[in-house]
């Protein structure tokens, strides 16, 4: 396997002191020890606009097509990286609409796919955290759903060195943790670990 020189984090939460942001701070630490370089992207404080409007819907008859300036300077920022970890928390199943937005904008037909497009990354991890418990989220389907649906989606890409990690149990809301304090310590742990695998 490859490794890592470079990481582009990308993470979504409202809030500067969320557990998604010590998560991503526990990433860029890790990645220091290691020697990684990072460039971030925090998009809630960057302020990033994740409605997509006409000047930057895909025209699939032309895969040339320029799109807004803010659209090419996201994109020109992941020059150099060959390694994408995007950190996010579970909402209804899916991405948060920032990071869903991002990724509609950003990762653009005629930038990152179609015809001589293409990212930068030879691999992609996912952090993705879960409010509840690991049994039910297994139980309904919900991780080999995810799993599946973010692996396709970065395979269309043309990246097939994609994995997903789920942090489960990052609200307590199904789970009596008698010590939270050691439970987010595992947490930032198996965020440590994804890094420390990287190498």
């Amino acid at each position: 396997m490859m490794k890592t020189e470079n990481i582009y984090l990308v993470w979504a939460h409202p809030r500067e002191n969320s557990l998604t942001a010590q998560i991503a701070k526990t990433i860029r630490s890790e990645s220091a020890e290691q020697g990684i370089g990072v460039t971030e992207l925090d998009l809630y404080r960057r302020g990033f606009n994740p409605v997509l409007q006409q000047m930057d819907e895909p025209d699939w008859q032309n895969p040339q097509k320029r799109y807004s300036p803010e659209v090419h300077e996201y994109f020109a920022q992941m020059d150099g990286h060959d390694t994408a970890m995007i950190v996010f928390p579970v909402w209804w199943y899916s991405f948060p609409a920032m990071l869903k937005g991002y990724l509609d904008r950003v990762w653009n037909y005629g930038l990152a796919y179609g015809e001589g497009s293409t990212l930068p990354f030879k691999k992609v991890r996912m952090v993705a955290l879960v409010g509840g418990s690991e049994d039910k989220f297994i139980q309904y389907g919900w991780q080999k759903n995810m799993s599946d649906y973010l692996k396709s989606s970065m395979g269309y890409l043309g990246i097939e060195d994609v994995s997903t990690t789920f942090l489960y149990n990052t609200i307590g809301v199904e789970a009596d943790i008698n010590d939270s304090a050691d439970h987010y310590q595992q947490l930032f742990a198996q965020a440590s670990e994804m890094v420390k695998a990287l190498k």
